[in-house]
Order: structure tokens, then C-alpha cells, then sequence
């Protein structure tokens, strides 16, 4: 069936409870890379400007800024909790289970003709540098879903080809002398 994104995701803004903590770890853009996310612990005293939104399990955080650089993750494996992320990363929230899988959508947006796709609407616009919004660049993307079960098994066959290419990944930086 076909959709536009805006109708399956939302972005979310809602901006992280600072109260009663002391630190927190703080995602930049430069946090996020190709599916991993790091961080830096911080005082909540010394957080810049930008340290404003929250996250949840299973949101896609994407870059706003040059597509084409890869800063994109999906939130696994950490504890949200403990994070806030900057403005300049889209927070991404899948709104209906029953008809997408996120990690359908994560493959699909980060796919590399997507990433194109972004890139080149990116640097069509006017200003300092390349950037995408939601509104304007990923809510009227238009997408033709398969049946939720045909997802999963999509994701289920790139998520093996994904891992042996980290493994590979892994192996290779480990021959380099």
C-alpha cells in the first residue's frame, strides 16, 4: 500500500527533563555515524544550546545537516533515559506498529538512493550548508509498503548482510598495520 511518510512517522521535539539530574550523555551530530551512537557525558551545567531534545527506544536519529555524511542511528541498546540529543538530529518515531516496521524504515531511509535523495535536496537549498527538514524533505516522501510480515523478513536478510559487512569491517581495520 502506499503511504507518505508523514502519515507513518512523526518528528519528535519534545525537550528532555533536565531536573533533578547532574549529567547526562549528550549526542551531537558528530555522535552519530552509519547505525552507531556515542556521546559524551556532560554536566548539565556545561551542555550547549542545542542539548534539547529526548529520545525513546527504536526512534531513528538522522541528521538534518549533509545527508550524504552518514549520521544516522537507530536508538538500540542504549538507556534513553540517559540521553539528550541535539536539535540539528531529526527524531524520528514510527506512529503505527501495525503497518511499519522501524527497521524497515531505517534500511529504507538510509538506503543509499535515499541518501541521494536527501543529499541532492539538501544542497538545493539556500544557506550556509546542506540540510533537510521533515516537513519539507521526508514527510511528503512517498512509499509503497509491503505487508508488515514481508518487512520483517526484508530486515531480517539485509540485517545479516549488514553484520557480516561489519565483521568484515572489523577484520580488515584489524590487518591494517
Amino acid at each position: 500500500m502506499k503511504y507518505r511518510l508523514g502519515e507513518l512517522i512523526e518528528s519528535i521535539s519534545k525537550t528532555y527533563d533536565l531536573k533533578n539530574k547532574e549529567s547526562v550523555t549528550f549526542v551531537n551530530t558528530g555522535d552519530v555515524f552509519d547505525g552507531s551512537i556515542s556521546g559524551n557525558e556532560t554536566k548539565i551545567k556545561d551542555l550547549p544550546g542545542q542539548a534539547k531534545k529526548s529520545i525513546e527506544l527504536n526512534d531513528i536519529l538522522f541528521s538534518e545537516i549533509r545527508p550524504k555524511n552518514k549520521r544516522f542511528a537507530l536508538v538500540t541498546g542504549i538507556d534513553p533515559k540517559n540521553y539528550v540529543v541535539s536539535t540539528k538530529l531529526m527524531v524520528l518515531r514510527n506512529k503505527n506498529n501495525l503497518v511499519l516496521d522501524t527497521n524497515y524504515l531505517y534500511f529504507y531511509l538510509t538506503s543509499p538512493l535515499m541518501l541521494a535523495y536527501f543529499q541532492s535536496e539538501a544542497e538545493s537549498r539556500s544557506g550556509t550548508f546542506p540540510q533537510i527538514t521533515f516537513r519539507e524533505n521526508v514527510a511528503n516522501i512517498k512509499i509503497d509498503l509491503p505487508p508488515l510480515i514481508e518487512q520483517r523478513k526484508i530486515v531480517q536478510r539485509l540485517s545479516v548482510i549488514n553484520d557480516k559487512v561489519k565483521l568484515n569491517n572489523q577484520i580488515n581495520d584489524n590487518l591494517v598495520v
